[in-house]
Order: structure tokens, then C-alpha cells, then sequence
């Protein structure tokens, strides 16, 4: 009799549990994530924190987590499982809690790819009762976002004038210098204009001589970064032209701030960047850096509007002295007859593409992207 009483009671106290265990053991179970550093460079690491807070009596014996993580991001000297998508990953953390205990786990993580990483599939828990004879699975919301700017790659003997396809000139001449502020001399170039030849020093060494020009403290510049082209974009090297755009783009802007030069941004591609994107006035310092580097990082090659649309919109809000950038992945008469309309604007388009193109209004010049000195030809 007294074993069947025990045996009972046993049976009571296991149910009990059980259910107490079913109703409440993810009740009051806090989860949340964040990134140490939310904003990086490809290759560079940073640090998920997941903070677990247990607000009750219970101890939890045995708790699961699984994580979906985008494949863009990887987790060092960590096991992740692919998922049937195979976008993401399944990241799992198993740990025991003690009842109004707070743990932190920190993940090191390294941004592969840019983007805009948003962690919104909530976290997945298991979990069992007090002996691990029932199993229980809910799910808890805990978003974190990390900013994988693109690449900065240095611009110095980068590009190549249309005109010419000899020598390397970085765009940053055509785009910054005053003709009105001379600072100097230097060598002439292929791509340099006969009337800026300073005669005189010519003469003096004997060797063809061009003034250096300065750029004035009132410069400013808007980049429009175009999409909107006659090409079938799906391509594989096509989506490598968009992400060297987006590099090139990216890195003129950083190079231009960190010079002084209020820089602005428009685009007519959709981006993952919260706010109204499409016209970014010119600024300067840290923070318009930061700025545009979240929005470079949050660029799809998808199109919101045709290039006619943006400039429509854009024209508007150019200012006295500021002068137009247009990067494109490739460039063709449609994109420049667009730009031709712009009057009383000096405007540099450069185009990761060569490509072979008609007259070109005097206020416009045309770069092609040379990567690592690569001679380029143009292509029909």
C-alpha cells in the first residue's frame, strides 16, 4: 500500500511540474540582441551579444536557442547548420538558468558581404520540464541589426578619360578643380585640356606644363548613383559592375568628405535604408560619411524610378556650385542625352563598363573604371 501512495504521489508531482513547467516555462524569459558594433567593412569583425534574462521562480535545467543568421555573416569558432533556403543558417546555444538569473553570450562575427542585416526571425527556444520528460518550443522576438558597408578602394590611378584610354587620371581633378584658383604646375597628361598648358613653364623646362588648379571652399557635390540602363541586369558580371559601382561610388564620397567637400547623394535604385533616400542634400563631416555609407550598404539593383524621374527631382535641389557625379555599372547615349538636358552644370559620369559613346556635351566628361592599371578598350 505504501509503495502504490508513493507511487501516486510521484505520478502527482511529475504531472504537476509538467504542467506548471508547460504553462510558465517561458513566461517572463527575456532575449535580446545587439551588435557590440553595428556598422562595419567587409572582413572586419564584430561582436552579437544575446542577453538572456530569467524574471521568475523557475529554473530552467535545460534551454536550447537557435538562431537564424543570414549567410552573409559568419561566425567565428562557432557550428552553424544550413538551412533549407539556404540564406540562412541555424546557429545553436544550449545553456541551464537559474531562477532572476541574467547571461550574456557574446558571438564574434565577420561581415562578408555588404548589405543591411536585419535579425528579424525571431529566436526559437526548447526547453524541457524539471526531469526532461515533456519538451517544450515557442519563439521570442529579439531584433538586431548590423551595416556591412562596401569596400573602400583607393581611387588613385583608377580611371581613364573616354577621350583618351591612355594614362591613368583620377577623376577627383575634373571633379574638384577651380580653374579660377591656380596652385601650381605639373606634367601634362593625354587627358589634360590644351588651354590649361602654362606656356611659360613650358618654355622653362622645356617639357609640356599645365597649371594645378585648387577647388574653392564653397564646392559642393551631388553623386547620383544610376541603375537605369539598356542591359539585362541579371547577369553575372553585371551584378559585379553594380557592386564595383557601389564601391566606386562609395569610395569618391568618403574621399571627397574627408577633404572638406560637402557632398549630397541621390539614386534612383531602391534601397534598405529607412528614410527618403532619394535626395541626401550636400553635407560634410563625420556624420554624412556615416551617412551615405548606410546607404551604400542598403543599395539594391532593383530600380525605383527612370533616370529622367531622378534628374527631374534632383535638378531642383542643385544649387549654385555644385557640380554632378553620376556612377553607373555602364553607360550609354540614353544615359547621356538624360544628362545633356542638366544645363549650367559641369557633370562627370563614370562608368564601370567601357563602352563606345557619341558626342559628348562640353559641360560632361566621361570616366571609365581601370582596375588595377588593366588597359581598357572601348566596346560597341
Amino acid at each position: 500500500m505504501n509503495a502504490l501512495w508513493f507511487i501516486l504521489v510521484v505520478a502527482f508531482v511529475l504531472a504537476m511540474q509538467a504542467n506548471l513547467y508547460k504553462k510558465y516555462i517561458f513566461k517572463d524569459l527575456k532575449i535580446e540582441r545587439k551588435f557590440e558594433n553595428p556598422a562595419i567593412f567587409p572582413g572586419e569583425k564584430t561582436t552579437l551579444k544575446v542577453t538572456l534574462v530569467n524574471k521568475k521562480i523557475f529554473p530552467i535545467t535545460y534551454l536550447k536557442l537557435q538562431q537564424k543568421i543570414p549567410v552573409e555573416l559568419q561566425m567565428v569558432k562557432s557550428s552553424m547548420v544550413e538551412n533549407n533556403d539556404k540564406v540562412k543558417y541555424f546557429h545553436t546555444t544550449v545553456l541551464s538558468m537559474m531562477p532572476f538569473q541574467r547571461i550574456t553570450r557574446k558571438f564574434e562575427i565577420v561581415g562578408i558581404k555588404r548589405g543591411v542585416y536585419n535579425l528579424f526571425d525571431p529566436v526559437k527556444v526548447f526547453s524541457t520540464d524539471l526531469f526532461g520528460s515533456e519538451e517544450y518550443e515557442s519563439e521570442i522576438l529579439a531584433h538586431a541589426r548590423l551595416v556591412v558597408y562596401p569596400n573602400l578602394i583607393d581611387l588613385n590611378s583608377s580611371f581613364v578619360v573616354a577621350d583618351s584610354l591612355q594614362g591613368d587620371v583620377f577623376v577627383r581633378r575634373w571633379i574638384i578643380e577651380d580653374p579660377i584658383m591656380i596652385s601650381g604646375i605639373r606634367d601634362y597628361t593625354p587627358s589634360d585640356n590644351y588651354k590649361d598648358i602654362n606656356w611659360k613653364a613650358t618654355a622653362k623646362n622645356q617639357t609640356l606644363k599645365v597649371n594645378k588648379y585648387d577647388y574653392t571652399a564653397d564646392k559642393k557635390i551631388m553623386i547620383l548613383f544610376n541603375i537605369d540602363f539598356h542591359r539585362y541586369l541579371f547577369k553575372t558580371i553585371d551584378l559585379q559592375e553594380f557592386e564595383k559601382a557601389v564601391e566606386v561610388a562609395a569610395s569618391l564620397s568618403v574621399d571627397l568628405l574627408k577633404k572638406g567637400i560637402p557632398v549630397g547623394f541621390s539614386t534612383n535604385a531602391i534601397c534598405l535604408f529607412e528614410g527618403d533616400y532619394s535626395i541626401i542634400e550636400p553635407s560634410a563631416g563625420e556624420s554624412q560619411i556615416s551617412k551615405l555609407l548606410e546607404v551604400f550598404a542598403g543599395l539594391s539593383f532593383f530600380k525605383r524610378y527612370d533616370l529622367e524621374e531622378i534628374l527631374r527631382v534632383m535638378t531642383n535641389h542643385l544649387s549654385w556650385g555644385t557640380d554632378l557625379v553620376v556612377v553607373t555599372p555602364f553607360v550609354d547615349d540614353k544615359v547621356v542625352n538624360a544628362l545633356s538636358d542638366i544645363g549650367n552644370t559641369k557633370i562627370s559620369i563614370v562608368s564601370i563598363k567601357p563602352n563606345e559613346i557619341g558626342h559628348l556635351p562640353t559641360n560632361i566628361k566621361l570616366f571609365f573604371y581601370n582596375e588595377e592599371g588593366k588597359q581598357l578598350e572601348t566596346v560597341g
